[in-house]
């Protein structure tokens, strides 16, 4: 299974998440459920279920939604405004539409950590929503997330692009090859996964593009040890 690289988050990530949290966690209890005046995109709403991969966190934990923007990878730089609008025991529902006037808000540039990744038009903005499993009376993660594709089991990323656009770019290493080749036809989420070929040697190449939307997500934690 092809995962998403932590590494190319960069190392802000981790000196960057227990200062996010505590702003995130003033802001969550500020904001909210939120409510959007603009039409209703039925595809913003997602019907998740959870899972645990590793030993349940000791004292359990709880779950935050803030976003990437400007960025694919790098430390949250929203507050945690998304707040899920039903839950279940083994999952939730977000409606990203209640939310879309408080992502207006935060948007910003486009400024790729990684240097080869370009967007077209370049004042095109996106964020990816980003959710976060942290202590239930702390502000400590515990530990990775990921949006899969229930049937296939792919690792997904969630994305939101202000207007039509392009994201591509390429870079070998070793002998191994990433392309991003994403076309965002019209405003909104899109659902981003990985394809490889060529083996797990050189001469590998993992593609990063479009996917359907999943007919059934999974949000999984996998625990640290």
């Amino acid at each position: 299974m092809i995962a998403f690289d932590l590494a190319a988050q960069g190392t802000a990530l981790g000196r960057s998440l227990n200062r996010f949290c505590a702003v995130a966690l003033l802001v969550a209890a500020a904001a909210g459920a939120g409510c959007s005046w603009g039409p209703h995109h039925p595809d913003w709403v997602i019907h998740s279920t959870v899972e645990l991969i590793g030993a349940p966190p000791a004292g359990g934990y709880r779950l935050i939604f803030p976003y990437i923007v400007g960025d694919f990878y790098g430390a949250p730089n929203t507050g945690s405004f998304v707040v899920p609008v039903s839950r279940t025991a083994g999952g939730f529902t977000l409606d990203l539409n209640r939310t879309q006037d408080d992502l207006e808000k935060e948007l910003g540039p486009t400024d790729f950590e990684l240097r080869f990744m370009r967007i077209k038009p370049r004042d095109a903005r996106l964020a990816r929503l980003t959710p976060i499993a942290l202590q239930r009376d702390g502000i400590e993660a515990v530990g990775r997330m990921d949006w899969l594709d229930g049937q296939s089991r792919r690792p997904l990323m969630l994305v939101y692009v202000d207007r039509p656009a392009r994201i591509e770019g390429s870079d070998t290493r070793d002998g191994k090859t990433i392309r991003y080749d994403i076309r965002v036809a019209n405003p909104g989420y899109v659902w981003i996964g990985a394809t490889g070929s060529g083996g797990s040697g050189p001469g590998q190449t993992t593609l990063y593009t479009m996917v359907p939307p999943p007919r059934r997500t999974i949000l999984t934690i996998t625990t640290n040890r």
